[in-house]
């Protein structure tokens, strides 16, 4: 169905004798029909795809002009761009789904905090272990540090990447002065920011932890200081060579995580950074990665 306009203009200009006209459309054709199979677009953009296919060949056929009839290649290039703007959404619809999921697990972690207090608060009365004290302190601070002044959005992605750090074997500090909500950046923004630079430093520590039989450690740290909110992390590493070094936070990086990435990651980061006029530094001493962001306090005014 969707290759109907194109099949009737390749007839028809093969009946006016329009031969190179042909070849073009039979090439489009096939594009059309390989760019139809592989990208999942809505089915009402193809459909009113096809109806402007049809006024461009009638056009060519009331006018008799067959070079009119590679209009019918115009709604098509114009679908192929459009589908630019449709990935970026699904991008993003992707990226909140995962971060709503991330909420549901913390609100259930502190559901089962509260429905956990009244037997702590019984087991410290009746014997008062300094060591238990101590570990019942340390898991709810813990969560108390995370959710302070922080929105849902930021707390859920925070908890997730802590829970992710735990399971991994690796020690992830957060030292934050300032919430990371008050950045002015989107909440699809915040996730995709903290997420790339946290999971990319999770995945560098595991990898030092395995290799050297020692602790990978993490202290994340954020704060707003005259105007301007100050990121920066700190990971255990393995060592990185020159090539990929010049790469990372550029067009051409080259992940440091083991096996075949791209370093998507490290791009998005520095997306987001120029795109809030801020900088972004990086330096590699002995075994511990550093990731410094500045980035302005100044908001997009939306007309």
């Amino acid at each position: 169905m969707s290759l109907i306009p194109l099949i009737l203009a390749i007839i028809w200009t093969v009946w006016v004798k329009s031969y190179i006209l042909s070849v073009l459309l039979v090439i489009a054709s096939i594009a059309q029909f390989y760019f139809y199979r592989n990208e999942p677009l809505p089915s009402l953009w193809k459909r009113v795809t096809i109806v402007m296919q049809f006024f461009w060949l009638l056009a060519a056929f009331l006018s008799s002009t067959s070079y009119i009839t590679l209009g019918v290649v115009l709604p098509l290039a114009s679908l192929y761009f459009m589908r630019t703007s449709l990935h970026k959404e699904r991008e993003k619809l992707l990226v909140l789904t995962a971060n709503y999921e991330q909420q549901m697990e913390l609100l259930f972690e502190l559901r089962k905090q509260r429905h956990d207090l009244q037997k702590h608060t019984t087991a410290l009365l009746h014997a008062g272990s300094d060591e238990y004290l101590s570990e019942i302190h340390s898991h709810y601070t813990q969560i108390d540090g995370i959710l302070r002044g922080e929105s849902n959005v930021v707390a859920g992605a925070l908890y997730a990447y802590n829970e992710q750090a735990r399971e991994k074997g690796v020690s992830l500090e957060y030292h934050i002065q300032h919430a990371i909500s008050g950045l002015p950046l989107s909440e699809y923004e915040l996730i995709s920011f903290i997420g790339n630079i946290l999971e990319n430093s999770i995945d560098a520590a595991y990898d030092y932890s395995v290799a050297s039989s020692e602790l990978g450690k993490i202290n994340f740290y954020c704060r707003k200081q005259s105007g301007i909110w100050i990121i920066i992390c700190k990971n255990d590493t393995l060592p990185l060579d020159d090539h990929t070094i010049e790469r990372i936070f550029t067009s051409k990086s080259i992940s440091t995580k083991t096996g075949d990435h791209e370093g998507i990651g490290t791009q998005e980061i520095m997306r987001i950074v120029k795109a809030h006029k801020g900088t972004l530094d990086f330096s590699v001493i002995g075994d511990e990665f550093t990731l410094k962001i500045k980035i302005p306090d100044v908001r997009k005014i939306l007309v």
